[in-house]
């Protein structure tokens, strides 16, 4: 018996950006549009503000949607898990800091611009067990990028019984060292020869460089992956273009 799982990661840009036009404001309801249009079963958001997280639960207002922000008060930026497909049960999840002291609320890594998080859920549907961490690694600190990637190696190696999906905003180009650290770990990294870039700051470009991801341990086969260029209603939903793999699990 073969279980199929559709994920997406998409960072879809802080919702305090000034950014004109693209302001989360006009652009909020092609946002949704686009979530809408993966047709994901599991969706890790990054860059998702309060302001944002109550649009996305109003949305989707039957999904689970764990995950806290990255500040000590709970604020600021989060990285929840979109769990759209009602077949998985959410288990547990938590949040987690990028740092040495991952389980201190607000804490920043290394040589980190801002507090980073990941955020953890366990699921099941019947008797599989799979994990899901969906994570935005920092965009200045290049050691944080690397010791974040070893802490997301570690904190999967823990539980060897769940089959792993790692998704997010990474700030990392395939084949650079935080990439490398997760598959040296075993990972493999679903959009390898997909074409194009994820980043394009409001221009709409599609070649530019590819920072956006999903890893999956070893159970996991990749039948397709894919960059996303939709744009709802003729607008750009954010500065990122959302990346989708379709994951078959042997059971």
């Amino acid at each position: 018996m073969a279980l199929g799982l559709r994920v997406a990661s998409f960072n879809i840009r802080t919702s305090r950006g000034q950014d004109g036009r693209n302001s989360w404001l006009f652009r909020r309801r092609a946002c949704l549009d686009a979530i809408r249009l993966l047709d994901a079963d599991v969706v890790g958001l990054q860059e998702v503000r309060p302001v944002a997280l109550r649009s996305v639960h109003r949305a989707f207002g039957g999904a689970a949607v764990p995950g806290r922000g990255r500040d000590a008060d709970g604020g600021g930026e989060h990285v929840p898990v979109l769990v759209l497909d009602r077949r998985w049960t959410v288990e547990s999840s938590e949040t987690r800091w990028l740092s040495p002291t991952p389980q201190r609320p607000g804490s920043r890594g290394w040589d980190a611009a801002l507090p980073r998080i990941v955020t953890v859920v366990r699921l099941r549907h019947d008797d599989v067990a799979i994990g899901v961490i969906n994570t935005h690694f920092d965009h200045r600190g290049g050691e944080a990028r690397r010791e974040s990637a070893r802490l997301v190696v570690e904190w999967t190696s823990a539980e060897p019984q769940r089959h792993w999906v790692v998704l997010g905003d990474l700030n990392a180009v395939p084949g650079s060292p935080p990439l490398r650290t997760l598959t040296d770990a075993g990972f493999h990294d679903a959009l390898a020869g997909v074409e194009g870039g994820t980043h394009h700051a409001f221009t709409g470009a599609t070649d530019r460089t590819r920072i956006d991801h999903v890893f999956v341990s070893p159970a996991w086969s990749v039948a397709a992956a894919e960059i996303r260029h939709d744009r709802p209603r003729g607008r750009l939903p954010s500065d990122h273009w959302p990346v989708v793999a379709d994951l078959v699990l042997g059971v």
